[in-house]
């Protein structure tokens, strides 16, 4: 599961920087950079990316707590 984790989150770094030099390096100097201002349509897109991998990590991990026995002392006794 570690290794699965590992390859998904080098898997989202490489498209992040991949699409990051990708506008950078096509859009820096060109009249085609007009099209990214005030476009609703990436907005929303660059919004809604992040949200959906938030959901997509976060179902599992409540998955595995809701999962816990209720009976762990050690989950829920305060350190002494």
């Amino acid at each position: 599961m570690r290794l699965v984790a590992l390859v998904l989150c080098m898997m989202t770094t490489a498209g992040v920087f991949a699409a990051m030099f990708h506008a950078v390096l096509t859009y820096r100097r060109t009249e085609n950079s007009r099209y990214f201002h005030r476009s609703a349509a990436l907005e929303l897109i660059w919004a809604a990316v992040p949200c959906l991998m938030f959901v997509a990590c976060a179902a599992p991990a409540a998955k595995l707590i809701l999962a816990l026995p209720n009976n762990q002392p050690e989950l829920t006794q305060p350190l002494q």
